[in-house]
């Protein structure tokens, strides 16, 4: 009788187990999702910036704007969440994913190819991207971040480092 108490006790912890991490995990996402939500709502409300784009590197197939801000209405800001979205700002240099660049897609091709960014002006929850006299407007989307967050730390810092040699020159 013991011997089936024992294994009636060690099957219902095999099964208790899987049910618990499975449960974890889901509330772990949840949470993960809930920031994410708190710094979107964060973006959309405050954050605008605009100015040109200094380069658009890609890493892991996801295209990046490194742009050299005119105007903002932040000194920094930093915000990952691989999957989900991403922006970050500091020194007068903004860093945000695009996604992937269909290169048979017209809106794709002019957005990794514009001159000037403008995000979030009025607070609209648009992006405009600027080449020439012709613009492209996006909504601001949740562009998803198919990239490492060193990828947008590194592209931060190539970013910087075109924008003192564009000041070397320019002096």
């Amino acid at each position: 009788m013991r011997n089936k108490i024992k294994t009636a006790v060690v099957l219902v912890a095999m099964l208790m187990v899987p049910c618990l991490l499975f449960y974890l995990m889901q509330r772990h996402d949840k949470h993960e999702d809930c920031e994410s939500a708190k710094a979107f709502d964060l973006l959309v409300k405050t954050i605008y910036f605009e100015g040109d784009v200094l380069s658009a590197p890609v890493y892991n197939n996801s295209t990046l704007l490194c742009i050299k801000i005119d105007t903002t209405s932040v000194d920094s800001f930093y915000h990952f969440n691989r999957g989900g979205w991403a922006l970050f700002i500091r020194n007068g240099v903004a860093v945000m994913p695009i996604g992937i660049i269909d290169k048979y897609d017209s809106a794709d091709i002019f957005m990794a190819t514009a001159q000037r960014v403008v995000l979030n002006k009025d607070h609209n929850k648009r992006v405009l991207f600027i080449r020439g006299n012709d613009t492209l407007p996006q909504n601001l989307d949740l562009w998803p971040a198919k990239l490492e967050e060193v990828h947008l730390l590194t592209a931060w810092e190539e970013a910087q480092d075109s924008l003192i040699q564009l000041l070397r020159k320019a002096s």
